[in-house]
């Protein structure tokens, strides 16, 4: 078996674990004790602090979040974690960002691991009651350096909406061999942080290029990447949130 046959399920697990490391909320912003000890409690992989940041009567489940801590720290720990406040939402929740970097190894090669998340969350007496997702990214790569690429896809869509997903290298290939494929991860592999399988196909020195259409459900979207390049390899998850389309407009009353 190749080193990539090995990587691919591993590595596509790494990311979607990242990327929904914490699921999917009133208070305008959080206490800055409780943002202070979520921070602690992700850098020092202190699963006993975490769980008793959730509040039990809440959404969140903290077995399973730990339970993902656990496994993403088993595979690219320690890890480097940032937890910090941006502006409250117009719907009174708080927006949290979080970020996170380690470093894991296959066969011999590291591989660096970054995320990012912008959640909704809402808490109540210094605990979490619940979170939205709004935004996520994750990134598995090979080497010191990620490739130069950019992911050209919405982190919003309406339902039924038709949307490009897009990866564009930003040096493109003149004459290498680049491979890849994108594939669409359903919501109960990322809740099982499960590895679905890429099918790789030869590529244009451009990138990887998918038409797509959102749900008719609102909800969320998964979508996993993976180029094999010269210059090593990249494994990227984005979650694209899906909205319910307004109702079209009542026409006034004619006289």
């Amino acid at each position: 078996m190749s080193i990539f046959a090995k990587l691919l399920p591993t590595a596509t697990a790494w990311a979607l674990a990242g990327a929904s490391l914490l699921q999917p909320g009133q208070a305008a912003r959080l206490e800055s004790q409780l943002v202070d000890r979520l921070h602690q409690a992700l850098n020092n992989n202190d699963t006993a602090g975490l769980t008793a940041l959730i509040d039990q009567e809440g959404t969140l489940d903290s077995r399973q979040l730990t339970a993902r801590l656990e496994r993403l720290t088993d595979s690219f720990g320690p890890l480097t974690w940032q937890v910090s406040q941006g502006q409250p939402l117009g719907d009174g929740r708080a927006r949290l960002e979080l970020s996170v970097r380690g470093m894991g190894e296959v066969a011999g090669v590291l591989y660096q691991l970054e995320v990012t998340q912008t959640l909704a969350v809402s808490s109540h007496r210094g605990q979490i009651l619940s979170q939205e997702v709004l935004k996520e990214e994750s990134w598995v790569y090979s080497g010191d350096q990620r490739l130069p690429v950019t992911l050209q896809i919405p982190d919003a869509v309406l339902t039924g909406q038709r949307y490009d997903v897009d990866v564009i290298l930003d040096v493109p290939l003149n004459s290498g061999l680049l491979a890849g494929g994108i594939l669409e991860v359903s919501p109960y592999t990322v809740e099982t942080m499960g590895a679905p399988t890429i099918q790789l196909a030869t590529l244009n020195a451009g990138g990887l290029f998918k038409r797509v259409q959102a749900p008719y459900t609102p909800g969320g979207q998964t979508w996993t990447i993976m180029l094999v390049h010269p210059d090593g390899t990249l494994i990227a998850s984005k979650r694209v949130q899906v909205r319910e389309t307004p109702p079209l407009a009542t026409p006034p009353n004619l006289p």
